[in-house]
């Protein structure tokens, strides 16, 4: 073969290779997209389905732990008043 043939082979096979890992990729990215509906009209929709808790949630219990967790707070803050006072006036403020 010629110079002149043998570099144009080379360039076709590397645009072939390009080519190919291109398509690759392509139907790599957009395939698994396309297969879950990603780019489908329904899904850009309004939906008008009112939103529902996922998980059922003891309004009553939460606010127990809560009064519980404050007064523990409270306790502690108690307990440690004349330690925080020391401190304070030793930090000269």
């Amino acid at each position: 073969m010629s110079p002149s043939n043998t570099k144009a082979t080379v360039r076709m096979v590397a645009a072939s290779f390009a080519a190919g890992v291109s398509a690759m990729m392509l139907l790599g990215l957009v395939a698994p997209v396309v297969m879950q509906g990603g780019l489908s009209m329904r899904e850009a929709m309004a939906s008008t389905v009112e939103a529902k808790p996922e998980i059922a949630l003891d309004v009553a219990a939460v606010e127990a732990q809560l009064a519980d967790a404050d007064r523990a707070m409270t306790a502690m803050r108690a307990t440690t008043a004349d330690e925080m006072q020391r401190l304070q006036h030793l930090s000269g403020r």
